[in-house]
C-alpha cells in the first residue's frame, strides 16, 4: 500500500455526506452502537454536526477513508456535558469558549481490512491517519484561539495517542457511551512546546490547504 493520505477539511454538502455515510457504516452496521432504523437514509447525524468542523483523510483513489469531527463552543452543550453528570468547567479551572471537543473518529473498514494482519503495522497505518487528523484540527483550534480539546475514548484509543505524545488527562470515571469510554481533555498549547506532529519511521503526512471537495 502507497504510504501516503491526504488530509482536508470537509465544508462541501457532498463530502459532508459522504463523511457521514462511512459513520453509519461504521457505528450503525460494523459496530452496533446506534441504530440502524433511526438513520434510514443511511447516513449518521446529529445536532452536534452545525456546531462543527469536520476533517477527512483520503487514500490513494480519492475515497474518504477517515473523518473526525470537532465540536465548536457555540454549541448549547457538549456531548460530555450531556454523558458525565460529574463534568464541570468550573472544577477544570478552563474556559467553555477556549475548548472544543474531539467527536466520531472514524476509519473505514474496508481499508483496515487492506492492512497487513500483523498487530505493529496496523497500529502504524492506523496512529498515521489519527496523527493526520489530529493536525488539523490543531491547525484550527489555533487559528480559532481554541486551547483545550475534551474527548471521550476508549483507553486503546487513549494509549495511541500517548504513544505519540498527545497525553489526555483523565477528568472522570468511566462511563458507558457507544462502549466504555472515559472523559479525557488536552491543553493543544502543550504541543507546540513538545514539537508533535512527528510521523511514525518518517512517513509524510500531506496536508492541502485546499477544501475536501
Amino acid at each position: 500500500m502507497e504510504d501516503r493520505l491526504v488530509f482536508r477539511k470537509i465544508d462541501s454538502p457532498e463530502s459532508l455526506q459522504e463523511s457521514y455515510r462511512l459513520r453509519f457504516q461504521v457505528y450503525c452496521k460494523e459496530c452496533n452502537f446506534i441504530e440502524e432504523s433511526q438513520y434510514p437514509g443511511g447516513y449518521e447525524s446529529d445536532d452536534y454536526d452545525r456546531d462543527s468542523l469536520h476533517f477527512g483523510a483520503l487514500g490513494n483513489d480519492g475515497r474518504l477513508i477517515g473523518a473526525v469531527r470537532l465540536i465548536l463552543p457555540s454549541c448549547a452543550k457538549f456531548p460530555i456535558q450531556e454523558r458525565c453528570p460529574s463534568f464541570n468547567f468550573d472544577d477544570l479551572n478552563i474556559s467553555r469558549m477556549e475548548c472544543a471537543e474531539i467527536s466520531r473518529l472514524t476509519i473505514s473498514k474496508s481499508w483496515r481490512q487492506q492492512i497487513d494482519a500483523r498487530p505493529t503495522n496496523f497500529i502504524l497505518q492506523v496512529s498515521y491517519i489519527a496523527l493526520g487528523l489530529c493536525h488539523q484540527m490543531y491547525r484550527e483550534c489555533r487559528a480559532l484561539g481554541i486551547d483545550h480539546c475534551l474527548a471521550l475514548m476508549e483507553k486503546p484509543l487513549w494509549m495511541l495517542l500517548k504513544m505519540h505524545g498527545f497525553l489526555f488527562s483523565p477528568i472522570g470515571p468511566e462511563i458507558d457511551y457507544f462502549g466504555k469510554v472515559t472523559p479525557y481533555l488536552i491543553d493543544i498549547r502543550d504541543l507546540e512546546k513538545k514539537g508533535l506532529f512527528k510521523v511514525p519511521y518518517g512517513r509524510e503526512i500531506r496536508i492541502q490547504e485546499d477544501r475536501f471537495a
